[in-house]
């Protein structure tokens, strides 16, 4: 049984560190880079557009600047300094995190673009999701989903450029 347990977490952790693809170039030019400015776009939350839903929801103009605080902390923190993602417009290179979904759940559904200082995609990460919160508000769901999402797409940054070394 032990044997068991230990094969399908085995098999489960594989198959969420799988489910992020590089589809495009490499994050090898981060090796060495300390600073990473970092943008977020969200095209999608509880399927309307973010214009859409800021009507909807009251809250939201003023709880985004800490949505994506926390998106950013997390992602940090898998790092383990190897770049340190943040809002640094004279970086030479920006991660620009599309966010193309939000659910009800707060669950996210992300694509990461590397650019250069003269906004050439130098690498692209797609499919970097992951699950929101389990109750609360809907803002609370987002914020939970925040977290999570950052911290697989720390997790992914990290793989991606270990590999590259």
């Amino acid at each position: 049984m032990k044997k068991l347990v230990l094969l399908l977490f085995t098999l489960i952790c594989s198959l969420s560190t799988m489910a992020q693809k590089l589809e495009q170039g490499s994050f090898a030019v981060l090796n060495g880079v300390k600073l990473v400015n970092t943008e977020m776009e969200f095209v999608s939350v509880h399927g309307m557009s973010e214009a859409d839903f800021s009507e909807y929801e009251k809250d939201w103009k003023e709880d985004k600047p800490q949505i994506v605080d926390f998106f950013i902390t997390r992602a940090n923190i898998p790092l383990e300094g190897l770049v340190i993602l943040g809002s640094f417009p004279k970086a030479a290179y920006t991660l620009k995190v599309t966010v193309n979904a939000i659910s009800e759940k707060g669950n996210y559904d992300c694509d990461v673009t590397l650019l250069d200082a003269g906004r050439s995609v130098l690498a692209r990460l797609s499919g970097v999701c992951a699950k929101g919160g389990t109750w609360g508000t809907k803002l609370n769901l987002i914020k939970d989903g925040a977290r999570h999402t950052g911290k697989k797409l720390g997790e992914a940054l990290r793989a991606e450029i270990k590999k590259a070394k």
